[in-house]
């Protein structure tokens, strides 16, 4: 159990293999698990809100008429992109963001786009103010500037990175659009450099939560969906909510919306947020799971009998699917309760089932981990229909891959969207200092060895994180003891 790379700010894939008993009288093979991840992994993060140009815009320009504006008028700095497959839009530059848009939906960006946009191209939004510029000035000390980067009172305490920024580096203070000063030097003097602003950043995200009610027709209740400001400007959707409803305000558990709620059925499914442009599409390669047993040729007819005794191995993909895209399967149901911001489709010839990425508050009831991180969640994976029931059974094997990237979002040029997003799984960022976290494996099947797996020392593994400033040793030894 454990994860590679494990290093900090960094992608990172999970992987996780484990034996079991798989004797009927003492029987460890479990079809509803839970893998709790390490408390530093962090799942893609970010969403996004799609509008459209009302007429085409000319070559040059740096604004353009949105179709819909609905809470987007405090979006200021917002990264925003149109992207035909992983391919930016003819005209559209890499590191464009919003500096504003008018209660007239009058959207002014950053700088100018390079040919005719038509109308009616779709333009996400990120929900966060992380940006990138490529004509940073540094001079080797505190102060830098950029003809691009919009800088705002709201800019200070944002992280800075770049080829001559120090570690640990933010913004100190803000002296106009074109400069700011930082809480360290930069360590050499150039200029048309790339740098980050706020890629430390984690905003809210995409995500579906089914215990939502509505305490008016523009309010939504959901302690699960975790509001933020981040989430003003986006839309939810579900059933009940019309078409183009969107957020344009938070408070603790509550979300008011543009408004026309007409649920009745509660609690309901609320889907918050858009696929951001870096998120990874629908139907990608997200997990690779790979599987010993003695199969059941009453499950499969191609496997061997039963009296055998012989395991025979599969392999399964496990596919990405966006909020809103969720399969609904009679195993693929999302836990109750629940903030999912993803689900991972497992299709086979003989059935499907499906896991969710659950994000958990801190000190969440019953969780081992007790802070914000995020749990695999398998609520029924149909291992013991295909098992052979054999007092001399070979066992259970299980292994399981979580993709650090998938195909689909390495291919996406770079300056697109929120910094530093264009990934599946990382680990957090860490400032100074070692430091460690720790994955779990648990049974939630109460009928199965009374719902623990045994021993539990065998089944959560501590990961131990070097100093980050120092130089970190390659090796794979996280997890292996």
């Amino acid at each position: 159990m454990g994860h590679f790379p494990a290093a900090p700010a960094s992608q990172s894939g999970l992987r996780i293999a484990c034996t079991f008993d798989a004797c009927p009288a003492t029987s460890q093979a479990s079809n509803k698990f839970t893998i709790h991840d390490f408390s530093v992994a962090q799942y893609h993060n970010g969403a996004a809100r799609s509008i459209t140009n009302t007429a085409s815009i000319a070559s040059g320009a740096t604004t353009f008429t949105a179709a819909n504006c609905a809470g987007l008028t405090a979006y200021v700095n917002r990264p925003i992109s149109a992207l035909t497959g992983t391919a930016l839009v003819t005209g559209v530059p890499a590191r464009l963001f919003v500096k504003s848009i008018s209660g007239a939906c009058l959207v002014t960006l950053n700088k100018a786009v390079t040919a005719i946009i038509p109308a009616s191209t779709v333009w996400k939004i990120d929900n966060t103010i992380g940006r990138s510029v490529a004509d940073g000035v540094t001079n080797a000390t505190t102060t830098i500037t950029s003809a691009t980067a919009n800088f705002t009172a709201a800019d200070a305490g944002l992280s800075v990175s770049g080829t001559d920024i120090p570690n640990n580096t933010t913004i100190a203070t803000f002296v106009n659009a074109t400069t700011v000063t930082l809480n360290n030097a930069a360590t050499a003097s150039n200029t048309g450099q790339v740098l980050t602003f706020g890629g430390s950043l984690l905003n809210t995200t995409t995500r579906q939560a089914n215990d939502a009610t509505i305490t008016s027709a523009t309010v939504i209740n959901s302690p699960a969906a975790k509001w933020k400001t981040d989430d003003v400007g986006l839309k939810v959707a579900g059933g009940g909510i019309p078409a183009n409803t969107f957020i344009v305000s938070v408070s603790g558990a509550n979300a008011t919306t543009t408004g026309g709620l007409t649920i009745t059925a509660v609690p309901f499914t609320v889907i918050i947020g858009e696929p951001s442009a870096t998120a990874p599409a629908d139907g990608a390669t997200a997990v690779n799971e790979n599987i010993l047993l003695d199969v059941d040729p009453g499950f499969v007819p191609e496997a061997g009998p039963c009296l055998d005794d012989r395991a025979e191995a599969v392999s399964i993909v496990g596919q990405w699917q966006n909020p809103g895209t969720f399969d609904t399967g009679v195993f693929s149901t999302q836990p109750a309760g629940t903030k999912a911001i993803g689900q991972i489709k497992f299709v086979t010839a003989f059935v499907s089932f499906a896991a969710f990425v659950i994000e958990r508050g801190a000190l969440t009831a019953g969780d081992p981990i007790g802070a914000v991180h995020y749990d695999i969640v398998v609520p029924y994976a149909p291992i013991l229909f295909a098992l052979c029931s054999s007092a001399t059974s070979p066992g259970f094997g299980y292994s399981i891959s979580v993709h650090s990237q998938t195909s689909g979002v390495a291919a996406i040029p770079s300056g697109v969207g929120k910094p530093g997003s264009e990934q599946l799984r990382s680990l957090l960022p860490q400032s100074t200092g070692a430091y460690a976290s720790t994955v779990y494996l648990s049974n939630d099947d109460p009928t199965v060895n009374g719902g623990v797996f045994t021993p539990a020392s065998e089944f959560n593994r501590l990961c131990i994180y070097p100093d980050p400033v120092l130089t970190t040793t390659v090796n794979f030894t996280c997890g292996d003891g």
